[in-house]
């Protein structure tokens, strides 16, 4: 019953079910065509609905643009990443295709978020 009002295209839904299967199809990369982005999303969610987090997520800046020109996204690529990053990553902005590679559904901050955090906790000084 309540999982008719789950968002099936939420921001933790692209992030969770769409890197993997980006490298399996096509590879290990930094970043993604729209294309390969448009191929693993219409493979795992039935419409395009925030389709434009996804190009965020692993597209280029200068990809994201083209894009978004071409669709007329009311969202910048920064503002998209923002929200993105509080989603997941507890606000931790630098995240990258290996973060969210590494992100697991339940948690909110992937294992390399939590080891970078930490590395730069005991770097300062802090616990």
């Amino acid at each position: 019953m309540f999982d008719t009002f789950r968002d099936e295209n939420s921001i933790k839904a692209i992030a969770t079910s769409m890197p993997k299967k980006l490298v399996k199809n096509f590879d290990k990369k930094e970043f993604y065509t729209s294309e390969e982005v448009d191929s693993i999303f219409s493979e795992v969610f039935e419409s395009n609905k925030n389709i434009q987090y996804a190009y965020a997520m692993f597209c280029s800046p200068k990809d994201f643009m083209n894009i978004a020109q071409s669709m007329e996204f009311s969202s910048s690529y920064s503002d998209l990443r923002i929200a993105i990053a509080d989603k997941c990553f507890d606000g931790w902005p630098r995240f990258n295709f290996e973060s969210l590679l590494n992100l697991k559904s339940g948690s909110s901050r992937s294992e390399l978020v939590n080891e970078i955090t930490d590395i730069g906790l005991d770097l300062l000084g802090g616990s």
